[in-house]
C-alpha cells in the first residue's frame, strides 16, 4: 500500500473518531433543526455527486488509458484535470455540512489543499515530462481541481456520464459506504446534539436528499 494512502486512511479513521466527541459540543451546533436538517439535504448531495464523480472519472481513465500509456482528455477530464481529487473534496464537504458545524468547512477546505496540492503538482510534473507540449496545452485549457460552476452543474449530464464505466471500479461501493457510515453518524449526532433519536425521521432526510439528487440527475440527463 502507499504511504500516501495510508496517510489519508490514518486521516479518516481520526476525522471520524473525532466526530463523535464534538456532538457533546452542543453549543458548536445551531439549535434550529430546520436550518440542521437542511444542511444535512445538501450534505448527503454532495456525498453522493462527489461519490458519483470519483466513479465516472476512475472508469473513464481506466477505459481510455491504455494502462497509463494515454493522455486523458475526454469525459470528465475534459472539464477538468483532477476529478478525483474535486469528488473527494464533494465528499468531504457533504460529511462537514452533516455532521459538522458548518463554519468547519474553512478548515477543511484549508487542510484538503496542503494536503492535496502538492500531490497535484508532484503528479503534473510526471504528465508533462511523458507527455510533453500535449500536456501543457492541456493544462492551458483545463482547469487543475476547480471547473467553472457551470461545468459543475453539468457534470452528470448523459455527456459525460457513462454508467457502465462508473460501476466498472471499486469506487462503486462508496455510494453504499459513505451513505451508510453518514445515516449512522447522523442518528448518533441527532442523540446528543438535538436530543432525540428517530431513526424514521433521520430516514425520511436521507430518502428525500436521494430522490431529490435522482430527480435532479434525470433532468439534467434529459437537457443533456
Amino acid at each position: 500500500m502507499k504511504s500516501r494512502i495510508k496517510t489519508d486512511t490514518l486521516i479518516l479513521v481520526i476525522s471520524i473518531i473525532v466526530t463523535v466527541p464534538i456532538f457533546f459540543i452542543r453549543k458548536l451546533y445551531p439549535v434550529n433543526l430546520f436550518w440542521d436538517n437542511i444542511f444535512d439535504v445538501i450534505g448527503i448531495i454532495l456525498i453522493l455527486k462527489g461519490n458519483l464523480i470519483r466513479m465516472m472519472a476512475r472508469g473513464h481513465k481506466r477505459t481510455n488509458s491504455q494502462q497509463g500509456e494515454m493522455l486523458v482528455m475526454t469525459g470528465l477530464y475534459s472539464i477538468v484535470r483532477n476529478p478525483m481529487y474535486l469528488g473527494s473534496f464533494l465528499v468531504g464537504t457533504g460529511f462537514i455540512l452533516l455532521l459538522w458545524p458548518f463554519w468547519v468547512l474553512f478548515i477543511f477546505a484549508l487542510i484538503f489543499y496542503l494536503r492535496f496540492n502538492r500531490q497535484m503538482l508532484k503528479e503534473e510534473v510526471l504528465l508533462k515530462r511523458n507527455f510533453g507540449k500535449k500536456y501543457e496545452e492541456y493544462c492551458q485549457k483545463t482547469p487543475r481541481f476547480f471547473p467553472s460552476i457551470q461545468n459543475i452543474l453539468r457534470i452528470e449530464s448523459k455527456k459525460y456520464l457513462d454508467l457502465k464505466e462508473a460501476f466498472s471500479t471499486k469506487e462503486k461501493w462508496g455510494l453504499l459506504t459513505w451513505i451508510a457510515l453518514a445515516f449512522v453518524l447522523e442518528i448518533i449526532q441527532e442523540k446528543f446534539v438535538f436530543q432525540s433519536f428517530s431513526i424514521s425521521s433521520a430516514g425520511i432526510v436521507f430518502l428525500s436528499a436521494i430522490l431529490l439528487y435522482g430527480i435532479l440527475l434525470s433532468l439534467k440527463n434529459k437537457l443533456g
